[in-house]
C-alpha cells in the first residue's frame, strides 16, 4: 500500500477514536429520572434542573413543570441566568419528555390534546395525562425533592400550550402558574372555547396567574395566534375570579421562534412579586 495512503488512513483513525473517546457534556444541578404509566403505556424521562444552592440550603423550592424534554437545555440555561438577572425566583424545574428513540409528535397529540381529532388521527388523551401528572409525576417529585407543593408551574408550547390551557379548565387548583406558547387550539377551537365557557363561568377555587402568547410570522403561527385571541377575549367576557391573565403577541415570531422570544418573559411574568404590574 502507498506509504503516503497508510499515513491517511493511520492518521484519519486516529482522529475518529479521539472523537470517539471524547467526554459527553453534562449540565451541572441536573437528574434523570424515568417514569412509566401503565394506563397511558408509555415511558417518561423526568429531566430535572436544580437551583444552584439546592444541595445546602435546606429550603423548599416552588416546582415548575415544563412540557416536551427538548427544552431542557434551554431551560436549564434560564435556570442558571436567573442567578444574575434575579427576575425569578429559583424553582425545581421538570422537563417531561416521550423518551428516547421515539418520534415524539404522535405521543404529544396524544398527550395534550383533549378531543379526538381528524387532523391528528393519535389526539383526544389529555385527561389520560392529567391525571398521571398529578397522581403520579407530581407526588413523586414532591416525594423525592423538597418542594412548596401550594407553588406550581406549568410551561408548555404548541400541544404543551393546549394541554396547559386544558388544566386551568379541568383541574383548576392544580397549577397556580401558567404559561401557555402559541397553544395549538384552532385544531378544535369551538369545542375548547365552550368547555372554557362552561367551566370557567363561576371562577376558579384559587389565584392562577396565566400567560398566553402567540406570534404571527407564518401562516400556522397566524391561525394559533387568532385562536389565542379569541381565547382572551373569552376571559375578558367572562373575567373568572381569581384568574389574573395576560394575552403578549410577538410580531415576525413564527411558531418554534415564539417559544425563545416569550418563555423568559412569560416566566417572569408569572413569578413576579405580589402587587408588581
Amino acid at each position: 500500500m502507498n506509504r503516503r495512503l497508510l499515513l491517511v488512513l493511520l492518521l484519519t483513525n486516529l482522529a475518529l477514536r479521539g472523537v470517539d473517546a471524547a467526554p459527553g457534556v453534562t449540565l451541572p444541578h441536573t437528574e434523570h429520572r424515568t417514569i412509566a404509566s401503565a394506563q397511558i403505556g408509555q415511558t417518561y424521562d423526568l429531566l430535572v434542573s436544580l437551583p444552584e444552592d439546592y444541595a445546602t440550603s435546606g429550603k423548599s423550592y416552588p416546582v415548575l413543570f415544563v412540557l416536551d424534554g427538548w427544552h431542557f437545555p434551554f431551560m436549564a440555561s434560564l435556570q442558571n441566568n436567573n442567578l444574575y438577572s434575579e427576575r425569578m425566583p429559583p424553582v425545581i424545574i421538570v422537563n417531561i419528555g416521550h423518551g428516547r428513540g421515539v418520534n415524539p409528535m404522535p405521543l404529544r397529540a396524544r398527550d395534550f390534546t383533549p378531543t379526538k381529532t381528524d387532523r391528528e388521527p393519535t389526539s383526544g388523551g389529555a385527561a389520560a395525562f392529567l391525571d398521571f401528572l398529578e397522581h403520579e409525576i407530581i407526588p413523586l417529585i414532591d416525594r423525592t425533592y423538597r418542594t412548596n407543593p401550594a407553588d406550581r408551574g406549568l410551561l408548555g408550547h404548541s400541544h404543551g400550550g393546549t394541554f396547559g390551557l386544558y388544566t386551568l379548565i379541568a383541574r383548576p387548583g392544580l397549577f397556580q402558574r401558567i404559561v401557555a406558547a402559541s397553544p395549538a387550539l384552532s385544531l378544535d377551537l369551538a369545542a375548547f372555547l365552550e368547555s372554557a365557557r362552561t367551566k370557567l363561568r363561576t371562577g376558579l377555587p384559587s389565584p392562577v396567574r396565566l400567560e398566553l402568547s402567540a406570534g404571527d410570522g407564518d401562516e400556522l403561527e397566524i391561525a394559533f395566534a387568532d385562536a389565542t385571541k379569541a381565547f382572551t377575549k373569552l376571559l375578558d367576557e367572562l373575567k373568572p375570579a381569581g384568574l389574573e391573565y395576560r394575552c403578549t403577541l410577538y410580531p415576525g415570531e413564527n411558531h418554534n421562534s415564539v417559544r425563545f422570544a416569550s418563555f423568559p418573559p412569560g416566566l417572569y411574568w408569572v413569578y413576579r412579586p405580589a402587587g408588581t404590574p
